[in-house]
């Protein structure tokens, strides 16, 4: 798959993407995997999927958003691969509802659905997918096909003519139209396709079996038999990147055994990462970057001691690294001591203020600490060096309702509304927003309601439940808020979120006594309170 982890990790040369919340997921809520009977397993699947597992269970509570996505995904594969379609299409499920916006995830879920012969699950799903990207070819054609398989000829024909001024040079495409249309009786408009498809892939000589039913259809048997005659087993390729990515065992790595490591910590595979970084280390045991990365390994595998040693050798080599001092602050902050992991990021941070990793962990140290104008400003750093995401966002409003300035976090959201208008995630953002500042004027509340109740709508969870009932406290509806506040109180219960569950309990009690929240999200979140850093070893079992 081309890309796993955001550019917020990759930007950074010294990035343990694993190894950071980068952001509280938004509140989705996941289904926990499943464990299925491996015995029909050969030794060597079982492994494969035995690691996979170990794997995911090690990195996902260290993951939000995108990266936990990912995760999900991966996991997703690794079932998938085994044959275990039903645990793949949970795992697709997850990762679709932690990043709603990656129609990566979507499409997935419509072709292990296909494979479960859910027609109607599929459908759906690749629907779903290609109202968020259009450019990938392959979502389409699956989304006709299974348009076919449901009887709908018509449907899938002129889904597949919509695409065609889109994808001029895919064969795959006008071949799979040519070949609708035959179905159809429409013989020119068959002809016509098919042999623009056989013109764009000469070598896909299965094409002229279709030319020569047009031909029949329309009666001409001597066109007919001419194609007959050219015949053969090449069919017009399609490039799917994304499904090949699912059977692929591993990521294809390239480059220096430094940039496999970070390749293989991308695809969550984090022993042979260490054993990439050791083989970087056995090549120049001098090598700064890869000693700084082992230790963000090893820190994160629960190898203190270990991780200890490596980071105080790179920073012997070369102390005034800003990669070393980083990585100590991740091997201090792994390890429990806050006031040491915040001196080295701040020490990281004077050395190279351009590391988006290093204003990430300091704004979350700022708010752990209470100093949430601190935190606002590495925030807004690393917004610059990267781009501002609604989990940004929300964690700067966070920062801004603490520091007792809702009103300019709200101005705030609302210009970037007005060049979003679109997005859903900023949208929830400004209806918790505008339903609890006391600077919000009385069109925002009743915006927001209306917001709140267009987004619930669409997704009823937990996270749109718990904001549409803000709203209608903000509005005086006490008794509606109530209903969808009890509405994510359950879904959070449902899938064993107990923390989720008792932070809407609290705002609960808030409405029960007719009182609107102070906050856009109960005090305890983690927008407001992020969590440390936990190795593998500490992190409880969900």
């Amino acid at each position: 798959m081309t890309r796993f982890l955001p550019v917020l990790i990759r930007r950074s040369a010294c990035a343990l993407a694993l190894a950071l919340p980068l952001f509280v997921a938004a509140e989705a809520l996941v289904k926990p995997l499943p464990t299925p009977d491996e015995s029909k397993l050969s030794a060597e699947a079982k492994k494969e999927l035995d690691d996979a597992r170990a794997a995911f269970d090690k990195v996902k509570v260290n993951l939000v958003g995108d990266d936990l996505a990912a995760a999900y995904a991966l996991a997703g594969a690794a079932y998938a691969r085994a044959g275990f379609n039903d645990v793949a299409a949970i795992a697709f499920y997850d990762a679709s509802q932690l990043a709603p916006k990656d129609g990566r995830w979507m499409y997935l879920r419509g072709v292990i659905a296909r494979e479960l012969k859910q027609t109607a699950d599929a459908r759906a799903d690749f629907e779903a997918a290609l109202a968020i990207d259009q450019l990938y070819l392959p979502i389409r054609m699956r989304l006709a096909d299974t348009l076919e398989a449901q009887g709908d000829l018509d449907g899938a024909r002129k889904l597949l003519e919509a695409g065609l001024e889109k994808f001029k040079n895919q064969s795959s495409l006008f071949a799979m139209l040519g070949r609708m249309e035959v179905k159809q009786k429409r013989y020119d408009a068959a002809i016509q396709h098919l042999s623009e498809a056989l013109k764009l892939e000469p070598t896909a000589l299965a094409i002229n079996a279709d030319l020569a039913a047009a031909y029949t259809g329309k009666g001409d048997t001597a066109a007919a038999q001419a194609a007959q005659a050219k015949a053969g087993p090449g069919q017009p390729s399609l490039a799917d990147p994304l499904v090949a990515g699912i059977y692929q065992h591993g990521p294809s790595l390239h480059g220096t055994p430094l940039e496999q490591a970070k390749q293989l910590v991308a695809a969550a595979q984090l022993g042979p990462a260490r054993e990439k970084t050791d083989e970087a280390l056995k090549a120049n045991p001098d090598d700064v970057e890869a000693l700084a990365l082992a230790a963000r390994l090893d820190a994160l595998l629960g190898k203190k001691e270990l991780a200890q040693n490596e980071i105080g050798r790179a920073l012997k080599l070369k102390p005034d690294s800003a990669t070393a001092n980083l990585s100590q602050g991740v091997v201090y902050e792994f390890a429990g001591d806050d006031a040491a992991a915040y001196a080295a990021y701040q020490k990281s941070v004077r050395l190279d203020a351009k590391v988006a990793d290093v204003q990430l962990l300091l704004a979350h140290a700022e708010m752990r600490r209470g100093h949430p104008t601190e935190a606002l400003e590495h925030y807004r750093q690393l917004a610059a060096l990267t781009s501002e995401t609604p989990e940004l966002t929300a964690s700067m409003v966070a920062a801004q309702v603490t520091a007792g300035h809702c009103a300019d976090a709200l101005a705030h959201v609302n210009e970037l509304l007005a060049k979003r208008s679109q997005d859903g995630d900023l949208m929830q953002i400004f209806v918790r927003l505008a339903s609890t500042c006391p600077a919000a004027k009385p069109q925002e509340r009743s915006m927001a309601l209306d917001y709140g109740a267009a987004l619930y709508k669409q997704r009823p969870n937990a996270a749109f439940s718990s904001a549409l009932a803000l709203a209608e406290a903000a509005n005086g509806k006490f008794d509606e808020a109530q209903k969808f506040q009890a509405k994510a109180i359950y879904e959070a219960v449902r899938v064993g979120n107990k923390e989720l569950a008792d932070m809407y309990r609290t705002t609960m009690k808030q409405f029960d006594a007719k009182q609107v929240p102070d906050k856009p999200w109960p005090a305890d979140h983690p927008y407001f309170k992020p969590g440390r850093l936990v190795s593998a070893d500490a992190a409880p079992d969900k």
